[in-house]
């Protein structure tokens, strides 16, 4: 046959089994629905767990207990031999160095457990058993519940050196299993028993609850921490992940929350970092969460939201408005100018102001967009604006100018030129009045001027009682004709 025939096929092969490969790893393990693992142990610790107790109810040939060997092993490098520390009772050498067991043991493997929350237990075991036949020698599976202990498993004589399968129901009731080893007072000198790859399973369909813990209105946080609570059902599977649900704004429908190291969503910790540029950017989200217990059961989705906020990773804009860059502001003597600027935030809004002069200390300016800066010298002055958002966002502007103080402050200037004004008007109305009173004191045309002569007295002498007027003539007088 042609070589590349025959290789054709095997090529094919390789390939089908690689992207099978890949397939397994790509597709996260799941647990089939309702079935969990409780406990497993493969002693590959290379001891002794400490959940795990081992002891000898025997003491009549000596105390010989389970431990760990790697002289027979189901899978990997390590099991458990039923007599790997103790003596023999005949000849006192170390039963592990003639890998033989002893007279009168019962050395038993015990776990504790509590799974009274599952409906159905199985127990499973890989044993290998090499004993005498017939007698008093063999390897037990038992159950504790109530301080009673119960048989479920048997095996006596031998596995004819391998390993074979066991695979037993439990009660849900168990309060303790036990793999014990049993041997009697004679025909010890077989290898004993050896345990690997124990497993508890159990069955149980109440799915675990979970909620989103309280969250603030609004971060800047990124990731934003998304907290939350899982618990199932007492001595049940137990959480196995969570996963959140998000959406952006108050309608429509909820959208799985994955990312590139976490791409099937499925969070373990108790803190979500929810990074919104892996989800619809900044916004308004609501949140629920999904547990999912170890027997694959999964809690139904709220009704609700359980949490709310708002994630707003943006910093406001920010723009100095006045005086621009590199311009020559003119000021007062004690070197005073003023700085406008502009800003704003659609998301979560402005909060405050901050401003700084040339490298100083910043100071709030509440939500006023402007500041005037005192006792400034004479050439370049940087300011340096900062605006912050509700969510603690920051944006910051600068700008550079030279100032130049004034020759003569503003304001005397106008106190000398009101006093001035002030003056030049009381000198006008005290003009005018002067002169009201100056024509008030001179005499109408035509009249006498009044007598320089003072009064007479009251003891002057006094008029003739009948003398006649001035102008009147004299009775012995003619009178003139005209002529």
């Amino acid at each position: 046959m042609d070589r590349s025939r025959r290789i054709r096929p095997l090529a094919i092969a390789m390939t089908v089994l690689l992207l099978a490969g890949l397939a397994l790893i790509t597709v996260p393990p799941r647990v089939s629905a309702g079935t969990a693992i409780v406990f497993s142990e493969d002693f590959e610790s290379g001891q002794i767990s400490p959940s795990w107790e081992v002891r000898d109810t025997n003491p009549l040939a000596g105390l010989d207990y389970w431990g760990i060997s790697n002289y027979r092993v189901h899978g990997g490098n390590f099991s458990a031999w039923s007599a790997q520390v103790g003596t023999q009772s005949i000849g006192g050498q170390n039963n592990s160095d003639v890998h033989l067991y002893d007279d009168e043991m019962q050395a038993d493997l015990v776990v504790n457990l509590s799974a009274n929350g599952f409906v159905s237990l199985t127990l499973s075991f890989y044993y290998y058993s090499h004993t005498e036949s017939g007698g008093g020698d063999w390897i037990q599976a038992w159950y504790e519940a109530g301080g009673t202990q119960f048989p479920i498993f048997n095996n006596t004589g031998g596995t004819g050196n391998k390993f074979d399968l066991a695979s037993v129901a439990v009660p849900t009731n168990v309060e303790r299993l036990i793999i014990r080893f049993h041997s009697d007072s004679a025909n010890h000198g077989f290898e004993g028993a050896y345990v690997d790859d124990v497993v508890l399973t159990g069955s149980e369909s109440t799915p675990p609850t979970s909620s989103v813990s309280s969250l603030p209105a609004l971060t800047n946080a990124l990731p934003a921490p998304i907290a939350y609570t899982a618990q199932d059902n007492a001595n049940a599977s137990g959480v196995a992940y969570a996963e959140l649900w998000y959406r952006l704004g108050t309608s429509g429908n909820f959208t799985l929350y994955t990312t590139p190291s976490d791409p099937f969503g499925q969070w373990i910790t108790r803190s979500i970092p929810f990074d919104v540029t892996f989800a619809a950017g900044d916004g308004y989200y609501e949140f629920y969460t999904v547990a999912v217990d170890r027997a694959g059961n999964a809690e139904a989705p709220p009704a609700t939201a359980d949490a709310s906020m708002t994630i707003d990773t943006t910093a406001p804009t920010l723009t100095v408005t006045s005086p621009s860059s590199g311009a020559t502001v003119e000021g007062t003597v004690e070197g005073s100018a003023t700085v406008n600027w502009g800003a704003s935030d659609s998301l979560s809004g402005l909060d405050h102001f901050e401003v700084s002069v040339d490298g100083g200390a910043f100071q709030s300016t509440g939500v006023t967009p402007s500041a005037t800066f005192g006792d400034l010298a004479a050439g370049d002055h940087t300011v340096t604006v900062r605006a912050y958002d509700r969510a603690g966002n920051v944006q910051t502007a600068s700008v550079t100018f030279a100032f130049v103080p004034s020759a003569f402050p503003w304001w005397l200037i106008a106190i000398i030129v009101a006093v001035a004004a002030g003056l030049l008007l009381f000198f006008l109305w005290w003009k005018r009045r002067k002169d009201e009173e100056e024509e008030e004191g001179q005499p109408a045309s035509g009249t006498e001027e009044p007598s320089a002569h003072p009064q007479q007295t009251s003891d002057a002498e006094p008029k003739p009682e009948h003398e006649a007027p001035p102008n009147e003539l004299s009775p012995t007088e003619p009178p003139v004709s005209p002529p």
